[in-house]
């Protein structure tokens, strides 16, 4: 069979920017995809899993407030709002039902959206998340908004760095690191400490038994900022789940262990 290859659309949304991948076998898509990033990130942390799924697939994936290409409208924001932006980038571009595949921030927006809309969700891929964060972890989000507001991005980014990436992928891809150390710097800090309000205080998990839709749940087995014991959490809420646990994979698993992620995503999808 001849590949077809096209350009993705690039739009704005209201204050989203995002990107259509359509499939590039020039056939009708096997399924919708919107992707969601984390905090600090911007929609390129998917690229090898677009590359992947834009085959036979329509693939869409957008910036978070303040991120990428996107604005940052005056905070706070809630995880419900950023929820009801997803639904509203679901509508304004007639998806239909989509595969949510979100990760960290992205996969709380993710539960937040398949139970305040869940005619707009077909199935689920929250990765690297959470439900919800004890006292302790959320005075840790107080004091490193605290930090941002006293002394910039740039105060906490190395942090961020030590979370994201595992010391020996580190070590081994310091330009990757460099990359998106870069990004964190580029976002607008008003906007980042808006949506680490939203994310200190996400509150699903007394309401996840609510979600009717398959789940996939992904833990990063050295992932610090949300430890495989909160996908097991959220994986326990949703019936019928399935979770896995990447080896050698810290926060942004699907960076560090981006061919496990695929594989991992392929083999699910393939159960449905």
């Amino acid at each position: 069979m001849t590949t077809t290859m096209s350009s993705p659309l690039t739009k704005h949304l209201g204050a989203t920017a995002l990107t259509v991948h359509a499939p590039r076998n020039g056939q009708a898509p096997k399924r919708t995809f919107l992707l969601a990033h984390a905090l600090g990130c911007d929609s390129s942390m998917w690229d090898a899993l677009v590359q992947h799924l834009a085959a036979d697939n329509r693939v869409v994936c957008y910036d978070q407030f303040g991120h990428g290409a996107s604005d940052a409208p005056a905070g706070p924001y809630t995880m419900a709002q950023l929820a009801d932006e997803a639904a509203a980038v679901i509508e304004g571009l007639q998806l239909g039902p989509v595969v949510w595949v979100g990760l960290s921030m992205g996969g709380m927006v993710g539960q937040e959206l398949a139970l305040r809309h869940p005619e707009k969700v077909s199935a689920l891929v929250l990765a690297n998340t959470t439900p919800h964060y004890p006292f302790e972890a959320r005075q840790g989000w107080d004091t490193r908004i605290a930090t941002i507001r006293e002394q910039g991005l740039e105060a906490i980014v190395d942090m961020a760095m030590t979370r994201w990436f595992h010391d020996g992928f580190r070590a081994q891809h310091p330009e990757v690191v460099a990359h998106w150390r870069a990004k964190v710097l580029s976002c607008s800090a008003p906007a980042y400490i808006a949506c680490c309000e939203a994310v200190r205080d996400v509150d699903t998990l007394s309401r996840l038994h609510r979600v009717q839709v398959p789940a996939l749940v992904i833990a990063g087995e050295l992932d610090l900022g949300t430890p495989p014991a909160m996908a097991r959490a959220i994986a326990g809420q949703i019936a019928g789940s399935r979770l896995v646990v990447l080896p050698e994979a810290s926060h942004l698993s699907v960076l560090e262990q981006p061919q496990a992620f695929i594989h991992t995503v392929d083999s699910w999808l393939a159960s449905l």
